[in-house]
């Protein structure tokens, strides 16, 4: 039996940026969020979250 991995991308961006920028993976929602939510806080940019087929879990701002 194969066991599918989830794997959550965190790209993030500046107010005035366009693109996003992937910055980390995590293996799960939990440990993804909280890793976004720390960098928010620090650097004052636009986080979200990707899972592998594009789409978006959470948006988190500073």
């Amino acid at each position: 039996m194969s066991r599918c991995t989830l794997v959550i991308v965190i790209q993030s961006r500046a107010s005035g940026e366009l693109v996003w920028r992937d910055e980390v993976s995590r293996s799960n929602h939990v440990k993804a969020s909280m890793t976004a939510k720390a960098k928010a806080r620090v650097t004052g940019r636009v986080y979200r979250l990707v899972d592998r087929d594009g789409l978006v879990l959470e948006q988190i701002c500073c």
